[in-house]
């Protein structure tokens, strides 16, 4: 049996419904927005034929708003983005995280009108496969000598890197000497300035030196919106391979 609540004034709580609005982006600045108070999980429903990017985003004091990644329901990973753009229909999810206010608002136009429905709901975000699958990879090997840096675009408003693996690979392309001072790989947007550290041991020509960490939680990015790196210095007779596993989250 449903359990009704009270408020402060001793008033009964009803139970909450699905809150929704639709309408019609035909136009930079169009918008649809509804109420979300207590509402955990916000939808959005987009069909037509259009080109246009949109962007849905929360507001706790109806003035400021900040955007709300989402990611499209019928994809197989829980790819993110903070704005919508091009033809593609179809519904998109994300979290609520306590706004008052939800809503979907063009922000750029080219032609067309997309039919949208909004929803706000109690249910909970679905996150099941968060950290549980790798959907985008980045890779880069370098020249003999040559310094090589791994560089993952910044992803969007609102959004950070998810580091699920990294591999950095060493490989010998002429006879190694040894040296005294290790060789230091550097990172940019990860935290406590991350780095790594790799021998400068003697080594025949054709070898390999592999590191790779698998990462039990994922490792996410110190600030959104930014590139993330992965910096191997120039090494006399060293080629370097930089591969990260990553997906994209508020």
């Amino acid at each position: 049996m449903a359990k009704l609540s009270r408020d402060l004034g001793g008033d009964t709580l009803h139970p909450r419904e699905t809150l929704f609005g639709t309408g019609v982006l035909g136009g930079v600045g169009a918008e649809v927005v509804i109420a979300a108070d207590g509402c955990a999980c916000v939808c959005l429903d987009m069909r037509g034929t259009y080109s246009l990017t949109a962007e849905v985003s929360g507001s706790v004091d109806g003035v400021n708003w900040t955007i709300i990644p989402v990611r499209l329901i019928a994809g197989a990973s829980p790819v993110y983005i903070a704005a919508i753009a091009g033809s593609l229909s179809g519904v998109w999810s994300g979290a609520l995280y306590g706004f008052r206010l939800v809503r979907v608002r063009c922000t750029a136009f080219v032609n067309g009108a997309a039919s949208v429905t909004l929803t706000a709901s109690t249910a909970a975000p679905d996150a099941s496969l968060s950290g549980m699958v790798t959907p985008n990879l980045g890779t880069i090997i370098g020249a003999v000598g040559a310094a090589t840096t791994l560089t993952l675009a910044a992803p969007g408003l609102g959004l950070r890197h998810y580091l699920t693996y990294l591999s950095i690979n060493r490989f010998a392309a002429t006879v190694l000497t040894a040296g005294a001072v290790p060789v230091a790989v550097t990172t940019t947007n990860l935290p406590g300035a991350l780095a790594f550290t790799f021998e400068a041991d003697a080594a025949p020509l054709g070898t390999m030196v592999r590191w790779r960490e698998d990462f039990a939680f994922p490792l996410v990015a110190s600030a959104p919106n930014s590139v993330t790196t992965i910096a191997c210095p120039a090494t006399p007779g060293v080629i370097w391979r930089v591969t990260a596993g990553f997906y994209l989250g508020g």
